[in-house]
């Protein structure tokens, strides 16, 4: 009964798939076309997503998703959730429904299976769950690739466990959908290269990169490849926590707006950092943020970072990121603040410039919109010892080469003191390696003068950061047209 009340279930997805909502999608370049945001409803992650299935919910989220210009979204699936060895019948109708609400709006999915499991002895019942889940999706185009496992531990038992299911999967799926793994951790790079050594041999490589403000992410991304090569390597998932517990940026102030900002400067840096090197667009961690009861237990308070890692806040409006990933999965441009246009509020409340950290003990720091050389801002600095403004721009990121031009207008108010732009060097370690400034700005009042830097990355460099300073400045100076350019 059991064998014939899934074959049923199979019957239905299967019908499901192939006329119910009309809706076809063709068959992506993967890893290459990728453009994928994973996804959990708001108010349920994980198991509960599938536990309390609310289809209606589902479609109106997928909606926001094909907004972002995204051809893939992410379901995870959970063996304990679905029955295991043999899924129950409910959940493979499930995860039909959710593969045509997906389709219906133009998006692929990214099927990762095998979530929260650790019984890598069991490969008999993860070859009967595994076969029983994929059978209606056999040379079906609208799965992307099938992901076997998320963040796999990269040691002797799991590795023996992804050997064997590997080429399990592609016999299962005819060889007409890719099959991954993915791995993590602070030090992605190295997992992956234990995969790798562990002789797991997916279609392509999948690595999950978080931490900082992606200053780091052409240097990650640039060993990534070269540890995976010949094969392909994708950035799976990365993002940024919008929380005023943890920041990625030094300086940057801890509020809402300023953080949300910073979520989508890294953005910016990451996309960046993937084109530069020939890599897919990185995959986004997450579709919306999450209510403090969606996450697995233990339960966590409302500034837990895992809580905001969303494009989208739990109310569906989108934050400044959004922008950014729709340029990202668009062939756009990624800029920086570099006109002090945008604003974000510091502790105090004051209106200070958005993606720029704030540097110098009793220092004043604000956006101006009295005063401006182009545009309708400026940045004002006051301090009477030593402050800065300083920045790290998405085309920052280099793997020990090139050269960069940077130059930014400034003006003072009253004589004295000093000002000037630096730009400095780092390494992988966040070590300084080289810095170079600016010829001062003159003594001329209220006069827009500028500052000019040229230099070249040193050897072992990652990243270049760009730093506005004032020395001894009872008035205010003024920031203005922050020029970063590559040669």
């Amino acid at each position: 009964m059991r064998k014939l009340w899934l074959a049923g279930a199979a019957l239905v997805v299967l019908l499901a798939a192939t006329g119910s909502s009309g809706a076809e999608v063709g068959r992506l370049d993967v890893p290459r076309g990728l453009k994928v945001v994973s996804y959990y409803r708001s108010d349920a992650g994980w198991a509960p997503f599938w536990t309390d299935w609310r289809p209606e919910r589902v479609a109106a989220d997928l909606d926001r998703a094909a907004s972002l210009h995204a051809n893939t979204v992410r379901a995870i699936v959970q063996p304990a959730a679905f029955g295991y060895p043999d899924p129950a019948a409910a959940f493979v109708a499930h995860l039909g429904e959710f593969v045509s609400l997906a389709a219906a709006r133009g998006l692929h999915v990214q099927l990762t299976l095998f979530d929260q499991w650790f019984d890598w002895a069991d490969v008999p019942g993860s070859r009967r769950w595994a076969s029983a889940l994929l059978a209606p999706y056999v040379r079906d185009a609208r799965i992307a690739f099938v992901e076997l496992r998320n963040e796999l531990p990269p040691t002797r038992e799991p590795l023996a466990w992804a050997r064997t299911m590997v080429p399990f999967l592609r016999r299962v799926l005819r060889g007409k959908t890719p099959v991954t793994v993915s791995v993590a951790g602070v030090d992605p790079v190295a997992r992956l290269r234990a995969l790798k050594r562990g002789g797991v041999r997916p279609d392509f490589y999948d690595f999950h990169s978080f931490g900082g403000g992606g200053e780091l992410a052409v240097d990650v991304f640039a060993r990534a490849k070269a540890v995976a090569a010949p094969v392909p390597v994708w950035v799976g998932e990365t993002g940024y926590p919008t929380t005023s517990a943890i920041s990625g940026y030094g300086g940057v102030p801890r509020t809402p707006s300023a953080q949300e900002a910073a979520q989508a400067h890294f953005f910016a840096a990451t996309a960046w950092a993937a084109r530069t090197e020939g890599l897919p667009a990185v995959g986004v961690w997450v579709l919306d943020d999450f209510v403090p009861s969606a996450l697995p237990a233990p339960p966590v308070s409302g500034a837990d970072p895992e809580l905001h890692f969303g494009l989208f806040r739990v109310d569906g409006s989108a934050k400044p990121a959004v922008g950014v990933v729709r340029a990202m999965f668009s062939g756009g441009r990624f800029g920086f603040n570099r006109g002090f246009e945008r604003v974000v509020a510091a502790e105090s409340g004051a209106a200070v410039p958005a993606e720029w950290s704030l540097n110098g003990v009793g220092a004043s720091f604000a956006s101006d919109s009295t005063v401006s050389r182009s545009g309708s801002a400026s940045a004002r600095v006051t301090s009477a010892a030593v402050a800065s403004l300083s920045i790290t721009p998405p085309s920052a990121g280099c793997h020990g080469r090139g050269r960069v031009r940077v130059s930014a207008w400034a003006r003072r108010a009253e004589p004295g003191g000093s000002a000037f732009l630096v730009v400095e060097w780092f390494g992988r370690h966040n070590e300084r390696l080289r810095k170079r400034r600016s010829e001062p700005l003159g003594g001329e009042r209220l006069v827009w003068q500028r500052l000019q830097v040229s230099s070249r990355a040193p050897p072992g460099a990652a990243y270049a950061s760009v730093e506005l300073v004032v020395e001894g400045v009872a008035s205010p100076i003024w920031f203005d047209d922050v020029s970063f350019v590559r040669r």
